[in-house]
């Protein structure tokens, strides 16, 4: 059984997995206010916090919502796209 770095008497001890809870520690995030006020930009700042990570914040804390982060852009054209400025 693998041990939590999150306080044991907070309100979303119950909600989250460990998984998620050792990685909002890390960050110094040990509180509801808090992971609110850092969602979703600083969550996914937090390393071992991704996309499934935020997925379960958002079906605990924001029921219904679902941030879709900005693609990111590559830096060399791909060949389609430079054919078709011919």
């Amino acid at each position: 059984m693998t041990k939590s770095f999150f306080p044991q008497y907070s309100p979303l001890t119950n909600r989250l997995t460990t998984r998620v809870l050792n990685a909002l520690s890390r960050r110094g995030i040990n509180s509801e206010e808090q992971v609110i006020k850092a969602y979703p930009h600083d969550l996914l700042k937090t390393p071992g916090f991704g996309l499934v990570s935020l997925r379960e914040v958002e079906a605990v804390l924001f029921p219904g919502q679902c941030y879709t982060p900005p693609l990111k852009t590559r830096g060399r054209p791909s060949k389609t796209s430079a054919l078709s400025r011919l």
